[in-house]
């Protein structure tokens, strides 16, 4: 057995006090780096925090870049629907500095408007927004409790914009909370508040209904649908928008009660009513009248948009003298009733007298008298609209056309709107009256999207040639008959060419005299009406000297690259598609409406830390 001398003893037995030593003066070295390391990145941070502080962008003062930030909070908020995640996207300009991140939490008016998808977003959000006014507005995608938190803030809310969809959780139901919130707003001011809007659904029972005491006494702007008001209510005074959709029977004016409510609101701009005017007995053989005196004028009208039966809006546009400011007018005449050839002829000279100052320019070109003008048809009837712009890019390859379209588009362009729905057999009577309601002499561009049929003669019926004297542009989608019905009419009276008798010279001036561009949009050449009927009514043209220099194709069968060749020969400019079958629509759904939000973990939100550069 192997026995170690004394020193070698000595060397095993200290071994391990020599190791932990060791690993103690390692410790300590490696916090005196790790402590040297904090200070190093202390110092990074503050010399290039001195070094930003110079650079020309954070030289602007605190108060500018929050008015910059606020702009691009706007933004944001506009390009999405309140409760989706990317609506906080703007949080980032909080990340880019230390600076940008100080300017972002010292200015309340970024976070005024809450995230009412998470309840700790909303509350920080109340926090961080100080005492300024208030902006509730929901989507689909809210939380009730969210919605009650802030509706507790009452004194300070400044717009509430409630489409009544459920939320996806807490406790109670929206139309219970916004009932207590209307109920409390009876005894209890809400001062700042300028922006009402309630939408509920249309089986929403029992429907909210506007207290007639609403102490509100800076609300401008009240939008509700599918709910109800009282029109003697406090809430009807000083409007600069007034939008009411869809009241229940028992709450429509009378005619009296309407004049009135409209002379409390002298700065209304903005007037829009939706099965909201008073109703008339079915019989009704004529309408009340009054001295013009006693009719309301409204100076800074600008929107005007009515929605009911057409001897309603005939009943109140009698008593609503339009302004030169109107500068949009949209009439949506509904289905008549009793004698509805009686009830046109009432209802025609009233809207054709309030329309006239609509179709006028103004000395200082504020508004423009309309250049073009698109006819289309609907289920039920047929829709008008007008715009002061040549061709609005609006309307460019659209084949179907609604209100959500003029909304989102062509709100700047629009000048006038009418859509009547009426009985098949009054198409015709109604048609061939509308240059007796709206003048169509200036009209430079017509596009005509209609699905019915049109009868022969269609064209002169409509426009007839003298009003259609300074058409230039002719965009066209419809039946065959209206193309059929077109060929006949722009042939040439004199020189024609056309081998069919049918199509023989007709007497009077010509129709569309300076036409110069014609767009043909997904109809069908056939034996009935051929590409060379179409060649032989251009060659009739040119011959008068009346010849075109654009013509296009689009989605158009029964063409093909002889006959464009052909064309070729008569028309300068001939764009084709080379469409020659018919499209196949997908069988695929597309949902536009993902109500499945991700919602983020984390954007920066919660946290309070700093940032280093």
């Amino acid at each position: 057995m192997f026995t170690p001398d004394p020193l070698s003893r000595d060397i095993i037995l200290a071994g391990p006090k020599m190791t932990a030593g060791r690993s103690a003066l390692t410790s300590k070295a490696q916090t005196e780096i790790d402590d040297e390391l904090v200070a190093l990145k202390e110092t990074m941070r503050a010399l290039r925090t001195r070094r930003n502080s110079l650079s020309p962008i954070s030289s602007i003062p605190p108060e500018i870049l929050g008015t910059i930030f606020f702009h691009h909070v706007q933004q944001t908020q506009f390009m999405y629907v309140p409760d989706a995640p990317a609506v906080l996207s703007w949080l980032k300009i909080g990340h880019v500095c230390r600076y940008w991140r100080e300017v972002t939490l010292g200015t309340p008016e970024l976070w005024a408007t809450p995230f009412l998808a998470s309840l700790k977003a909303t509350e920080e959000m109340l926090s961080r927004s100080k005492m300024v006014p208030l902006k509730l507005k929901t989507g689909r995608r809210y939380r009730m409790d969210c919605v009650q938190k802030i509706l507790m803030h009452s004194g300070r809310l400044q717009e509430v914009s409630l489409p009544l969809f459920s939320p996806i959780l807490g406790s109670g139901t929206i139309h219970h909370c916004i009932t207590e919130f209307l109920d409390k707003l009876s005894s209890c001011s809400a001062p700042k508040l300028q922006s009402l809007l309630l939408e509920a659904g249309l089986s929403q029972t029992p429907r909210i209904a506007i207290p007639t005491s609403f102490l509100a006494p800076n609300l401008r702007s009240l939008q509700i649908k599918n709910c109800d008001i009282s029109w003697t209510s406090s809430i009807l005074t000083g409007l600069t928008v007034l939008d009411i959709k869809k009241l229940s029977p028992e709450y429509l004016p009378t005619l009296d009660e309407l004049i009135s409510a409209l002379r409390r609101m002298p700065a209304l701009h903005t007037l829009e009513l939706d099965d909201a005017l008073p109703t008339l007995p079915p019989q009704t053989t004529s309408l009340p009248r009054a001295p013009r005196a006693m009719n309301v004028r409204l100076p800074h009208l600008k929107h005007l948009h009515l929605a009911a039966k057409t001897l309603e809006i005939a009943n109140v546009l009698a008593h609503i003298e339009l302004q030169e400011s109107t500068t949009e007018v949209r009439l949506a005449c509904g289905g008549f009733s009793g004698s509805p050839s009686h009830q046109w002829n009432l209802s025609r000279p009233i809207i054709s007298r309030a329309l006239k100052n609509c179709f006028k320019a103004n000395p200082d070109k504020s508004r423009q008298a309309p250049r073009s003008m698109r006819l289309s048809s609907t289920s039920r009837g047929i829709c008008l609209h007008f715009s002061a712009v040549r061709n609005p890019s609006s309307w460019a390859g659209s084949t179907s056309w609604t209100y959500l379209d003029l909304d989102l588009f062509a709100a700047a362009e629009q000048s006038v709107s009418l859509e009547f729905d009426f009985p098949d057999d009054m198409r015709r009577t109604i048609l061939c009256d509308l240059r007796k309601v709206i003048p169509l002499g200036n009209i430079e561009a017509m596009y005509f999207h209609f699905c019915f049929p049109c009868w022969d003669g269609f064209w002169t019926d409509v426009l007839g040639c003298g009003a259609a004297r300074n058409l230039a542009y002719m965009h066209m989608h419809g039946p065959r008959q209206a193309l059929e019905a077109l060929l006949k009419s722009l042939r040439s009276r004199k020189h024609s060419v056309s081998r069919r008798a049918y199509w023989g010279s007709h007497q009077g001036p010509i129709f569309a005299p300076v036409l110069s561009h014609l767009v043909i949009y997904g109809m069908e050449f056939s034996s009935c009406v051929r590409p060379s009927d179409l060649l032989d009514v251009l060659i009739d043209r040119v011959n008068e000297g009346r010849g075109l220099d654009h013509l296009e194709f689009v989605s158009t069968t029964g063409i093909l690259a002889c006959d464009v060749e052909l064309l070729q020969e008569v028309v300068a400019d001939v764009s084709w598609d080379e469409y020659e079958s018919s499209y196949e629509d997908s069988d695929h759904d597309y949902d536009l409406y993902d109500s499945d939000y991700d919602y983020p973990v984390d954007y920066g939100f919660y946290s309070d830390h700093g940032y280093s550069s």
